[in-house]
């Protein structure tokens, strides 16, 4: 007689194991990746709050921003991506970016990440932060987190402007603080053109780029003069051979800019009068063969403790054989200097003036050297009330009630009542 096994029977089995298999679960903290993200969920409150278990974590974290590195809280990082998409929809703000092959989830709040479209290239400044599960702080993630970004080169590459070169403060360990310095774009670098490396040569030639002495000293033919424009171009040492020869083949057919490269002189930093880039972008219209660069420049004038600022667009005609200028206009900004003590000097440069009837406000950029290095940047705006019926102007700076224009620096008031015949009428 054949044993029969009956359906109650294999359910009672089943049920059994079933009971065994949960009692042996231990209730561990759980580790996901969510994109460069690990999600952290905890069984007990105190998993990240003590330094030793802060450590552990981290010790087990890898970022596809940068795989290869052991990150650290408080560290700020820069890296280079190019913007996917972003959702502001819940708690926590995020964006998609891709970085090399991997895409990358990075969080954010506040930062106008919803102007940028997909394909657009941007320059980011992060770094770790240990964020709670809204509304259940038991769990809580590790993860990037957005400080600011630099938009350097738009989706559609043709047609459209490229950042080649901005500013930004970054920490000197020689010196021991904060610098501001020219930063430039090396995604842009490994794709360059000739004919964009003749026109972003010849913009350069005659404008300061941090060049420094090779060898802190100038030879006898100052010929070892390194500028930092110059070195991204590979084009040598400033009014070197090097450098002169390539724009000369480039510009061969360009008298005028032929004669003007033969006036190349070569000025380091520190000098009495020395000018300085703020930005450059670079367009291509590869179906004209034009290319269009415009620049922010500022010219400091150290003994009369002056600057100036102005932009300039440059625009070249190229095709196979070479390269010609053919227009170049250049645009002033009104800036002027205000001493404030021993080394200390702030640089006001009018950013922006409305106007509407007898109210009027004034916003200048101000930027705080000390020993001439930035040291802080903000911005300043001034209303002027226009009395037509007494010719009278009151001028107070926004956000300060107390202000009195009568108890600041002579040059100050100089400068701001300067405005009056512009913005106000009789």
């Amino acid at each position: 007689m054949k044993n029969k096994i009956t359906p109650l029977f294999l359910l009672a089995i089943l049920l059994s194991l079933y009971l065994a298999s949960c009692k042996n679960t231990s209730e561990k903290p759980v580790k996901t990746e969510i994109n460069t993200v690990f999600k952290v969920e905890a069984d007990n409150k105190d998993i990240i709050k003590s330094s030793e278990e802060e450590s552990k974590t981290l010790g087990s974290f890898k970022s596809r921003l940068r795989p290869d590195e052991q990150l650290e809280l408080k560290t700020i990082y820069n890296d280079t991506v190019t913007f996917l998409s972003y959702d502001d929809n819940y708690d926590y703000w995020y964006f998609l970016a891709k970085k090399n092959k991997d895409t990358v989830q990075i969080m954010y709040y506040d930062i106008p990440i919803n102007e940028l479209v997909k394909g657009d290239t941007i320059s980011i400044k992060w770094e770790l932060k240990i964020l709670q599960e809204a509304g259940d702080e038991d769990i809580t993630y590790l993860k990037p987190y957005l400080v600011s970004f630099n938009k350097i080169s738009s989706s559609i590459s043709d047609n459209n402007s490229i950042k080649i070169l901005w500013r930004d403060t970054v920490y000197d360990e020689e010196l021991k603080t904060d610098i501001n310095t020219i930063v430039l774009n090396k995604e842009y670098q490994k794709n360059i053109t000739q004919p964009e490396r003749a026109a972003l040569g010849y913009v350069v030639t005659f404008v300061g780029n941090e060049c420094e002495w090779d060898g802190r000293n100038p030879n006898e033919s100052r010929s070892n003069l390194e500028c930092k424009l110059l070195t991204y171009l590979d084009l040598g040492y400033q009014c070197s051979d090097r450098h002169l020869d390539f724009l000369n083949q480039w510009f061969s057919k360009d008298s005028v800019s032929i004669e003007k490269l033969k006036r190349c002189t070569t000025i380091p930093n520190g000098a009495t009068m020395q000018s300085t880039f703020d930005e450059i972008l670079l367009e291509t219209n590869t179906q004209n063969q034009i290319i269009t660069i415009t620049y922010k420049v500022k010219v400091i004038n150290v003994r009369e403790s002056s600057v100036i600022r102005y932009i300039t667009t440059d625009i070249f005609k190229y095709n196979s054989e070479g390269i010609i200028l053919v227009d170049s206009e250049r645009r002033a900004n009104n800036s002027f200097v205000i001493s404030c003590g021993s080394g200390c000097a702030m640089i006001y440069t009018e950013n922006k003036i409305v106007t509407n009837n007898n109210f009027s406000e004034v916003t200048f950029k101000v930027e705080m050297f000390v020993n001439e290095v930035l040291s802080k940047e903000y911005e300043e705006t001034y209303s002027y009330i226009c009395k037509p019926s007494n010719n009278e102007t009151e001028i107070k700076l926004k956000g300060d009630d107390d202000y009195n224009i009568e108890n600041q620096h002579s040059e100050i008031q100089k400068q701001l009542k300067s405005y009056i015949p512009k913005i106000c009428t009789n």
